[in-house]
């Protein structure tokens, strides 16, 4: 017997859908030998809301050779986010950024700049038959 439900949409791949044409992104684990610049999308948290809507917290960690490409990609990245909101192509139908532009060398490899933001990210529920 099948039934249909309403479920979260897996945040991480969203944000990363809308951003695979214009930067390189990466869901969870960054792999080993990545591309630079790049962005590292990691779900932190989030809540939802009446059954219809979630609202998830998300970092962004850009990763580059230097600091300014760094910076200037994680601002690209939170602007194409806004555009995939407001265009609404993807699950993402809003964009509201907590945090922004901390900036500090990669813990893992700190021969890279990184800078990261905190998002709220809020998206509608999909339907699934399971």
């Amino acid at each position: 017997m099948s039934i249909t439900i309403k479920r979260s949409v897996d945040i991480e791949d969203e944000v990363r859908i809308a951003l695979k044409d214009h930067l390189t992104a990466y869901c969870r684990p960054l792999p080993k030998d990545f591309s630079l610049p790049c962005i590292l999308i990691t779900q932190v948290g989030g809540t939802d809301q009446d059954g219809q809507i979630d609202t998830f917290e998300v970092t962004l960690d850009a990763r580059a050779d230097n600091a300014a490409d760094a910076n200037e990609t994680l601002r690209n990245a939170i602007g194409v986010l806004r555009k995939a909101a407001g265009d609404q192509t993807t699950a993402i139908r809003f964009v509201e950024v907590n945090s922004s532009g901390s900036w500090g060398s990669d813990p893992a490899r700190p021969d890279l700049s990184m800078y990261s933001a905190r998002l709220r990210v809020v998206a509608h529920l999909e339907t699934k038959s399971i």
